[in-house]
């Protein structure tokens, strides 16, 4: 991982992004990191990065976790047929 600071990339970030082998970059303030750039080479990453980033779903996660430690929860075969009668239903 290349590792730029601020200032750096503020003046480079043209060439940062479209530089071939495009690895990530760790960009750093004061000696201190702040952030890493990473390109996006797939567009399924962008969903997924918006995905580990949604305070929505984070909830919803959380939400489940609990219900599945107090026991609240179901078997996976009784959620996947649950899930193959709804995508049946659909079709209809």
């Amino acid at each position: 991982m290349r590792t730029f600071t601020i200032a750096e990339v503020r003046e480079n970030l043209d060439v940062l992004v479209r530089k071939p082998g495009n690895e990530a970059v760790l960009i750093t303030e004061n000696g201190q990191p702040l952030a890493i750039l990473s390109l996006i080479t797939d567009p399924s990453d962008m969903e997924r990065l918006k995905m580990a980033y949604s305070p929505q779903l984070q909830e919803l996660l959380a939400t489940s976790r609990r219900q599945i430690a107090e026991g609240k929860g179901i078997p996976a075969d009784e959620f996947w047929r649950q899930m193959e009668e709804e995508y049946a239903a659909e079709g209809e």
